[in-house]
């Protein structure tokens, strides 16, 4: 949506020039609707053209041009995704509700029920303002754009899982405005560009609107980082003589060699956008001339057999890259999408990439949900399936849980998240995953209550702790305790938005009970001392995390000084309250990581330069005694004290008992250094994670003092 400006009457020149723009607008969008394989109602199309233009025909946009300019194009790029008739009505009456005195109840009388609602969930996703900003400093107002928009982008959401046409228009919508956007003023081009790239654009790709998706980011990253987005496409228009000379000589020894087998196929070369383009130079920490794979073939044929064929094919030719072959036919993405993917050493030794699919895998790559408009007609009773797209099964979930602004779009951001793995349960049964899932994110997957008890996991025959990440082709074996255990700090390690939600409900629930008042408790007189909570009170404290974001904000002890120069690990960003530990950098002080950061060193000649630090104010250590049995084995006390000291924990005192008269269980006691629960229940997992640990249990305080040594 673009907000209309009422300005003066044109003159004659400029009142025919922009007429004339009008019309072939209007002539360029039946001319697309004529061509469509879907049946179109041309006449509703008309229809609503008229109603948009007499609606808007007073008002222009911030560019000056006549505003109804706007409607015709977000309808434009509709059909170009081949939508039916009623979308594209839709998309031209899409702002008349909002901007003009035309009510619903006028698009119900004149274009019925279902474009009505089209045009309400379009409408109702854009009035989400506030009425009181003007008195706002530059934090507070950006606090409230942040949490209007997580509200708009919840309402789109809510609709789509309803109609997923509706987002299918706010994209078009979107697109329109970012070719415009330089009209704005920069501090609102650069939210709106960075808004784009985080939400809208993934939006794009989940629903597998690849060209509405590269079109979103390009036009974004251009705003955001111009110099970066001007020398790539630079790079691009002098290399394409090149790149063109390269794709014609692929083709000609493909569809000699294709020949040979009797499948005929159609090859085209794929170019890359700027942006994905970027994207490959930060992830490979590369400069533009070192990327080399920056030209695509992609080989398109009748049936699904011909793609393995040409598969063959290709690993002939030229040897495949090791580890760059992804089979997306016999598993395809959440959103639908399926193709064979392999990388290549082409004929100039250099990286090649090459997909192959059938036609109408290509058109689903292409129009990704729209496809499925391709080959339907007006009938509702053949109305596109949308259940098809796994994605839209999980929208109403990312709904169901209450949420405030910040969490919604972070978990928005991990669901968008379109790379996923595969892994395998001891049943055979194949379950996706966002990557960097954990083995907890799987235990979710499955079931709440699975998750819940979760105490660890076997991969690939092998004991792993609750943070593993998952690769595709794990085989993976859930473990779980009676009753019960999680943790708070269970977060840290949850990369599924679905899980994370299970588990913030289990808290949310379980303090609503906790906050209903108990018989058994005292009423402490007004006035008198509170007495000292019990070692077991302390020890079931929860994390408080101070609310800011902003480490600097608390100041950090290293070694029990404060005036040690640190800064901020950006490999794991730590915030307050989360537990952290330094490590010693040359010449630039010390660098605070959280303290199960993977990215800190652990080498010999590292560990001395590991120091303790925290967050002041923020904790202090409680002494809790715990057991542990496990079955005897050599190496089993070591395995251990390993066990604990690899979360950061100090051992108080250790003691064991050796196992007598053919019994195989040892007995082991710990007193330890404990923060708060959370630490406790990570102290605990890390044990649980041992070969042979039976139970990890805290113990009576004095237990370890009176019991006798081993």
């Amino acid at each position: 949506m673009t907000v209309p400006q009422p300005v003066a009457s044109p003159g004659p020149i400029e009142a025919f020039s922009s007429a004339r723009k009008i019309l072939r607008a209007y002539h360029t969008l039946l001319d697309t609707i004529r061509r469509l394989r879907v049946h179109q109602d041309v006449d509703l199309i008309k229809r609503a053209f008229r109603f948009a233009h007499r609606a808007h025909r007073d008002q222009r946009r911030l560019s000056g041009e006549p505003y109804i300019i706007h409607p015709l194009a977000v309808a434009q790029i509709v059909a170009d995704q081949c939508l039916d008739s009623a979308t594209v009505a839709a998309a031209l009456l899409h702002d008349v509700v909002e901007d003009t005195v035309f009510g619903t109840e006028v698009i119900q009388k004149e274009f019925g029920t279902e474009i009505n609602e089209l045009v309400r969930a379009v409408t109702k996703i854009s009035l989400v303002k506030s009425k009181s900003s003007a008195r706002l400093n530059r934090e507070q107002y950006s606090r409230l754009k942040e949490k209007e928009s997580a509200e708009n982008i919840r309402l789109m959401l809510l609709a789509t899982a309803r109609d997923v046409r509706v987002i299918i228009i706010k994209l078009a919508d979107k697109l329109h405005n970012m070719r415009t956007l330089n009209f704005q003023k920069p501090d609102k081009v650069r939210r709106i560009s960075e808004e784009v790239l985080d939400i809208y654009a993934p939006i794009a790709g989940r629903l597998g609107m690849f060209r509405i998706k590269s079109e979103l980011e390009d036009l974004a990253f251009a705003h955001i980082r111009e110099d970066q987005f001007e020398r790539i496409q630079q790079f691009l228009v002098q290399s394409q003589g090149e790149r063109e000379d390269y794709i014609e000589k692929l083709n000609r020894i493909l569809v000699q060699r294709l020949a040979e087998i009797n499948i005929s196929a159609r090859i085209e070369g794929r170019a890359k956008h700027i942006y994905s383009i970027y994207q490959k130079m930060i992830g490979r920490d590369k400069s533009l001339s070192q990327i080399y794979d920056l030209r695509g073939v992609r080989i398109i044929v009748p049936e699904i057999r011909d793609c393995y064929g040409v598969l063959g094919i290709v690993h002939t030719l030229w040897p495949p890259i090791q580890g760059r072959f992804k089979d997306y036919i016999a598993m395809p993405k959440s959103n639908g999408y399926q193709s064979l993917h392999t990388s290549v050493v082409g004929p100039d030794g250099k990286a090649l990439e090459i997909q192959i699919r059938t036609e109408e895998m290509d058109e689903l790559a292409e129009y990704g949900v729209a496809a499925h408009w391709i080959y339907k007609n007006e009938n509702a009773a053949t109305r596109p399936d949308m259940r098809r797209v796994k994605w839209l099964k999980r929208l109403s979930r990312l709904m169901e849980a209450p949420q405030d602004s910040a969490d919604f779009i972070e978990d928005l951001r991990q669901e968008l998240n379109p790379e996923e793995v595969y892994v395998f349960t001891p049943k055979g049964d194949v379950f996706d995953l966002p990557v960097g899932s954990s083995v907890l994110d799987l235990a979710f997957r499955i079931h709440t209550e699975i998750g819940l008890a979760c105490r660890g996991a076997r991969v690939n025959d092998r004991m792993v702790p609750l943070r593993y990440e998952l690769k595709s082709g794990d085989r993976v074996e859930i473990l779980t305790d009676k009753h019960p255990h999680p943790s708070p700090g269970w977060l840290r390690y949850l990369k599924s938005t679905r899980a994370r939600q299970k588990l913030r409900s289990y808290f949310r629930k379980r303090e609503e009970e906790e906050a209903l008042p108990k018989p058994e408790e005292k009423v402490v007189i007004p006035g008198a001392r509170p007495s000292k909570p019990t070692l077991d009170e302390l020890s079931e404290l929860r994390i408080r995390r101070r609310k800011t974001r902003d480490p600097k904000r608390v100041p950090i002890e290293v070694a029990g000084a404060r005036n040690i120069q640190i800064r901020y690990a950006g490999c794991c960003s730590p915030v307050p309250g989360d537990r952290i530990i330094g490590f010693v950098t040359r010449g630039r002080g010390v660098t605070v990581h959280r303290v199960d950061c993977p990215s800190i060193p652990n080498g010999d000649r590292d560990r001395d330069r590991i120091i303790a630090v925290k967050w002041e104010g923020l904790t202090e250590k409680y002494p809790v005694p715990i057991a542990i049995k496990a079955e005897d084995r050599q190496g089993l006390y070591l395995d251990l004290v390993g066990g604990i000291t690899r979360t950061y924990t100090n051992i108080l005192k250790a003691e064991a008992d050796i196992p007598r008269n053919g019994d195989q269980t040892m007995r082991a006691r710990f007193l330890i250094e404990v923060e708060h629960i959370d630490h406790l229940n990570e102290i605990f997992e890390s044990l649980r994670s041992v070969p042979g640990v039976l139970s990890v249990e805290r113990m009576d305080k004095k237990a370890i003092q009176r019991e006798p040594s081993a």
